[in-house]
């Protein structure tokens, strides 16, 4: 039978980086070794890792955006909508269509 834990490596990891800010990986490992808590400097640098969490795909998107708005001096909202737009019409290809559609259109009018 496998032995039952008494404590969880990750939470100690995270625990100790609170207190000790910046601290480099190996002296993590090194000072939880001291407390009776055996680890890599590897598994400490996944458990870091994890603690900043990862860009969503929205905010990704949000700042490419705000970029490209700058570059080119098209606004976020428009260049949301175009995204809707998109969206809406399954691809560039289709969209494109819909775009010289309404273009012939507003030639009409």
């Amino acid at each position: 039978m496998a032995k039952k834990r008494e404590f969880n490596k990750s939470e100690a990891v995270r625990n100790y980086l609170k207190e000790h800010p910046g601290i480099a990986n190996k002296d993590v490992a090194e000072a939880l070794s001291k407390q009776g808590i055996k680890m890599h400097p590897d598994y400490v640098a996944t458990v870091k890792s994890k603690m900043k969490g990862t860009k969503g795909k929205r905010k990704r998107r949000q700042q490419a955006a705000e970029v490209v708005a700058v570059k080119t001096g098209i606004g976020v909202t428009d260049i949301k909508a175009a995204f809707m737009l998109l969206k809406h019409c399954g691809g560039l290809a289709q969209a494109k269509e819909a775009l010289a559609a309404a273009a012939e259109i507003q030639k009409v009018m």
